[in-house]
C-alpha cells in the first residue's frame, strides 16, 4: 500500500514537470510586451483609483458638520441630510464607474496579454467577448470585496479580502485559459466546474505557486535599497507572466484528463 502511494506521488510529480516545461517552451520574445502591458495596466488602475479617491476626501473635508448640531434649524438639518444623501450617491456611482473604468481598461490590456500568453490571435471580436466576459466576472469579485468591507467586522476584513483575491485568481486563470481557446461567455460556467471537480490537480501546483510570491514578498521586505519597489514591482510582475504561462498550460492538461 505504501509503496503505490509513493508510486502515485512520484507521477504526479513527473506529470506536473512535464507540464512545467511544456509551459516555459511556450514562453517567447512576447514576455517582454506582456510585461510592459501588465505595468502599463497596473500603473494606468492606480493613477484612476487614487484619482478618484482624492477627489472622494476634497468632498468629504468640504461636506463640514456643525460642531453643536443643536443650533442648527429644521430646514438646515434637512439641507445638511439632503447634502448627505447626495454625496452618498456621488460616491456610490462615482465608484461603479471607476471600477467599469478599470474592467474595460482590464479587458483591453489583460485581453491582449492573455491572447499572447494562449496563442490566440488578438482580434476586435475577441477583446469585446472578452469586455463583456469581465463586466459578470470581475463585476462579480468587486461587489464581493465591496460587501466585504460593508458587511465583515473590521478585524475580520483583511482575511476574508485576501481569501477572496486568492479564489478569484484561482478560477480566473482557468476562465481566461478556457475562454481565450473557445471564446464564450459560457466559459464561466465550464472554469468553476473545472476547478471544483479537479481542484485536487490543482491544490499542490497553487500552493507552490503563492510561496514563491511569499518569498519574493519576505525578500522584497529585507532587501530595501533605492528603487527596491520598483524593482520588484517588475519582478512580481515578470512572475506573474511565467506563472500565466503555466497555468495556462495546467488547465489545458488537466481538461484533458
Amino acid at each position: 500500500m505504501t509503496s503505490k502511494i509513493k508510486s502515485i506521488k512520484k507521477n504526479f510529480l513527473e506529470w506536473n514537470g512535464n507540464v512545467l516545461m511544456a509551459s516555459f517552451k511556450k514562453i517567447d520574445l512576447n514576455i517582454i510586451l506582456i510585461v510592459i502591458l501588465d505595468i502599463l495596466f497596473y500603473l494606468m488602475s492606480s493613477f484612476i483609483f487614487i484619482f478618484w479617491l482624492q477627489k472622494m476626501q476634497e468632498k468629504l473635508i468640504a461636506f463640514n458638520l456643525p460642531n453643536d448640531m443643536t443650533v442648527l434649524s429644521s430646514e438646515q438639518v434637512q439641507q445638511l441630510l439632503s447634502t448627505a444623501k447626495t454625496f452618498y450617491y456621488l460616491l456610490v456611482f462615482s465608484f461603479i464607474l471607476v471600477v467599469i473604468i478599470i474592467i474595460f481598461l482590464a479587458s483591453i490590456l489583460k485581453g491582449i496579454i492573455w491572447a499572447k500568453t494562449t496563442k490566440a490571435k488578438i482580434s476586435f471580436a475577441l477583446i469585446s467577448k472578452f469586455l463583456g466576459l469581465n463586466l459578470i466576472w470581475m463585476g462579480f469579485w468587486f461587489g464581493l470585496i465591496f460587501l466585504i468591507l460593508i458587511l465583515v467586522q473590521p478585524q475580520s476584513v483583511l482575511l476574508f479580502t485576501v481569501a477572496a483575491v486568492i479564489l478569484g485568481l484561482f478560477f480566473t486563470n482557468t476562465l481566461y485559459t478556457i475562454f481565450m481557446h473557445r471564446q464564450k461567455i459560457k466559459s464561466i460556467f465550464e472554469a468553476i466546474k473545472l476547478n471544483a471537480a479537479k481542484v485536487h490537480l490543482f491544490l499542490l501546483p497553487y500552493t507552490v505557486i503563492l510561496l514563491i510570491f511569499y518569498l519574493i514578498i519576505r525578500l522584497s521586505n529585507m532587501l530595501v535599497f533605492k528603487y527596491s519597489g520598483a524593482v520588484f514591482s517588475v519582478l512580481l510582475i515578470a512572475y506573474a507572466a511565467v506563472v500565466r504561462y503555466y497555468t495556462s498550460e495546467l488547465v489545458l492538461k488537466i481538461q484533458k484528463l
